[in-house]
């Protein structure tokens, strides 16, 4: 009743926003007043481009306010003031063309904005005559509404049924109803709340099978709703329920339908015969399909609250296992962090050296248990790493978890037989589930930590956080050995505190004392040739290479700068950044290769140029054409005009075509491209490219395709496919500028299906021709008599063809042609 209230005073208000009159007065104001208003900018000399645009929206605005009428009226008003003030010549009567175009301009708008709005009111009457049709279908949603406001709020499948059968009473007219929901295995319907019923007739079917003869079995199976008119009907289509169920009248079962298929079954019991007519029928599994996706998502919040619960614990666990370095302390806090959240008792035991596995740490809620567990621990018998019937010893040996979810009373009776210390402790602690996993660092296994509960069951759920806490405990432990360990080597650590990269260590005479391995690397020298000896001996352009750097102070090694220099090694021409640093034993230099550096800010640079050089020659083209359209002191013929026209048009579209090749490139380098394979036919659409490209091909220039072998119909992108194609034509023909014959060539057979474009132009050099694939790349001009590009296309090519799957590759000989060979995997 509120909802229909609100939309009663809603509808209220709109009427009286919407009176005629006053809406017809403030449209005449309007029509008189805006373009007096829009006049006042002659008095800032504008272009007369911005006050016709003022004068036609003041148009429009009187015409939406107060139809035709009003929107003349505005016209009237505007033209006078714009042809008088704004069009050149200013303050005269004379005949201009532009003032007939701009009173054609006002009027129409004045028109077509009376007849839209005109248009509009009718549709608006229209639509309040069928809004009477459907009141009883509003009635229906209402209803619907009603329950869906108590579903949102629910939180638990007992809420879930609360709200279906309280506030549903009414949609539904039942006296009881049940929800049982899905087994993991699909097979079972578990009954989880339900109301109405009396307990002697629903505790027998708790649980029953989907297979069963029962009706919310059929509903369940069948996906569809079962509706039982009588007791007498349901005897009749049940027998098993006769006599086993409670004495009622009508029935309903509905499935319960997730978004992933069924999860459940909802039913419905009246209290009198009923007969279920098609609208009964919809409201019900309507209410049905509510309450599934109510259910669904009061599932789903459990989980995402388990899930919340589950990263609280972790991320505090690893609040405390990366607060300390030392390794018992760390220990002894997981413990305690472990205990209860997960389970009653938590031990974490370390295999030692010898092989004996010694427990460090046991945690319990209650410090006397743990004193008792500690004094126990003392007394215990020595565990091995060989013991065949030790449980933290078989995790530390063979790296895997076990999972008791039970634990067998035999293997109990055995512990005890086997220790006399175990049978007292088991005498003091009742172990019902037990959870044991692995400490482990790359492939070494140190210890394992142990979960134990006395009173619950331990689920899959802490069997997986165990092994997340288990793999943050062993991370924590080597990460404080390895503090140990660099605090040991931290003498023979000191040259390299202050370098990342390719380290020489120089005594004070100069001679080599520390090559690594990345400094062989750079100079392709090893460190065998390099030690004992000065730098200079091994390699001659030493002397370049630390000429211009500058030696920091050991006090202040930030300040050492570095220098970058071009030398010979015997790996080839690199660029090496070193820096050095000056200390009492003599001088450490760190050297960087940044040949990779170097050869992309060449390429970067190229492209800037490239993509400058690119870009102006449309945007010169485009910038020349308008100025000329826009020439006042000249008339052109109608032909030139559109020849200008154009010119705008085809290089607007190359410009975007150059932005998106720009974009492109990028997407794919940050992986951000999704390609959609298919069964593609290339015949259709090789066709269909080249019939386009036609269009632009000039004359000395032949286009032709051939198929060979079987059909060839491939795993592609089809989109991604034609960029590909039109790629590798527009650039046989641009390096092809003496003219011939570009073919694409199709062939199909054992499982590939291969497009070839093959070209009769200048070709590409053999040390060039993987190197056309990179990113921002460009043939030397002095090989391609001037033809240039951005050098992203074939870039382009290859990685959308590589993301489908297949290859592009070339084969060419300069002067000869090139051929671009695309494979891909066939449908």
């Amino acid at each position: 009743m509120t909802d229909r209230t609100a939309v009663v005073a809603l509808e209220g208000a709109a009427e009286r926003l919407q009176r005629p009159g006053k809406r017809t007065a403030f449209a005449g104001f309007v029509a008189v007043a805006g373009p007096g208003a829009v006049t006042l900018l002659a008095f800032g000399k504008p272009h007369e481009a911005l006050p016709a645009l003022l004068y036609v929206l003041v148009v429009l605005f009187a015409t939406s306010l107060g139809g035709r009428g009003p929107g003349l009226v505005a016209a009237a008003a505007s033209i006078v003031p714009f042809y008088y003030f704004f069009l050149v010549p200013h303050h005269t009567w004379t005949l201009k063309s532009e003032g007939a175009v701009g009173l054609a301009v006002f009027v129409l708008t004045g028109v077509l904005g009376g007849e839209v709005l005109a248009r509009q009111r009718g549709a608006r009457t229209r639509a309040e005559e069928e809004a009477s049709s459907r009141m009883q279908a509003l009635d229906t949603a209402l209803r619907l509404h009603l329950v869906a406001d108590a579903l949102v709020s629910a939180q638990t499948p007992q809420e879930v049924l609360n709200a279906v059968l309280v506030e549903g009473v009414h949609a539904a007219d039942a006296r009881g109803g049940l929800i049982a929901t899905l087994s993991a295995d699909g097979e079972w319907l578990d009954v989880i709340a339900s109301r109405g019923y009396d307990a002697r007739y629903i505790d027998p079917f708790r649980r029953f099978p989907v297979a069963g003869d029962y009706p919310l079995s059929e509903a369940v199976r069948t996906g569809e709703g079962v509706f039982v008119g009588s007791v007498a009907e349901r005897d009749r289509r049940y027998p098993e329920l006769v006599g086993h169920s409670q004495p009622g009248h009508g029935l309903v079962c509905l499935p319960l339908i997730g978004l992933h298929g069924p999860i459940g079954g909802l039913v419905f019991s009246f209290s009198t015969d009923e007969e279920f007519p098609p609208e009964r029928r919809a409201l019900k599994l309507a209410l049905a399909r509510q309450a599934a996706l109510a259910l669904e998502r009061v599932r789903i919040s459990v989980a995402e609250q388990a899930l919340r619960e589950r990263l609280s614990f972790l991320g505090e666990a690893t609040a405390v296992l990366t607060s300390s370095l030392e390794v018992e302390q760390t220990l002894q806090r997981l413990t305690e962090l472990a205990v209860p959240q997960l389970a009653d008792w938590c031990a974490i035991s370390m295999l030692e050296e010898s092989g004996e596995i010694e427990q460090r740490v046991v945690a319990h809620q209650d410090p006397e248990r743990k004193r008792w567990a500690e004094t126990m621990r003392s007394h215990s018998r020595t565990i091995h790493i060989d013991d065949e019937f030790d449980l933290t010893a078989r995790v530390i040996r063979t790296a895997e978890p076990i999972f008791l979810r039970e634990v067998p009373q035999e293997l109990l009776d055995e512990a005890a037989r086997r220790d006399p210390n175990a049978a007292e402790a088991l005498r003091e602690v009742s172990i019902r589930s037990a959870i044991t996993v692995p400490l482990r660092s790359g492939e070494q296994t140190f210890g394992a930590l142990t979960l134990v509960s006395e009173s619950r069951e331990l689920e899959d759920t802490d069997f997986d956080l165990a092994q997340e806490l288990g793999a943050r405990a062993a991370i924590a432990v080597e990460n404080a050995r390895l503090y140990r360990e660099a605090e040991r080597r931290a003498e023979a650590a000191l040259a390299l505190a202050y370098v990342v990269d390719g380290v020489v260590l120089l005594d004070q005479d100069g001679r080599v004392r520390f090559w690594n391995a990345a400094v062989a690397a750079i100079t392709g020298i090893r460190e065998a040739e390099a030690l004992g000896r000065q730098p200079i001996e091994v390699l001659p352009a030493w002397g370049e290479l630390v000429r211009l750097a500058e030696l920091a102070d050991a006090d202040a090694p930030q300040r050492a700068r570095s220098v970058t220099v071009p030398i010979e090694t015997a790996a080839g021409d690199r660029w090496v950044a070193v820096t050095g640093v000056a200390f009492d034993e003599g001088v450490v230099y760190a050297l960087r290769d940044v040949t990779d550096e170097q050869e992309l800010e060449r390429a970067r640079s190229d492209f800037v140029a490239t993509a400058s050089h690119e870009l102006r020659t449309p945007l010169a083209a485009v910038y020349g054409a308008a100025r000329t359209l826009r020439r006042t002191d000249i008339e052109l013929p109608a032909e030139q005009q559109e020849a200008f026209l154009d010119i705008i048009v085809s290089e607007t579209e190359r410009l975007t075509a150059i932005v998106s090749q720009i974009l492109l490139a990028g997407q794919l380098g940050e992986g951000r491209v999704d390609v959609d394979t298919t069964a593609t036919d290339l015949r259709p659409l090789v066709d269909s490219v080249l019939a386009s490209t036609r269009l632009r091909t000039p004359a000395h220039i032949e286009l032709r395709v051939e198929q060979n072998g079987d059909r060839p119909v491939a795993l592609a992108d089809e989109d991604k496919l034609r960029q590909v194609l039109v790629n590798l034509l527009d650039n046989a023909i641009k390096y092809s500028p003496d003219g011939g014959e570009v073919a694409v060539e199709l062939a199909g057979g054992a499982g590939r299906v291969r497009l070839t474009v093959r070209d009769q132009g200048l070709g590409v050099p053999a040390g060039e021709q993987e190197r056309i694939f990179e990113k921002f790349y460009r043939l030397d001009p002095a090989l391609t008599r001037g033809v240039g590009g951005s050098g992203l296309g074939l870039f382009i090519s290859r990685e959308l063809v590589t993301r489908m799957g297949g290859s592009l590759t070339v084969r060419s000989r300069p002067g000869e042609g090139a051929a671009f060979v695309v494979d891909l995997p066939a449908a």
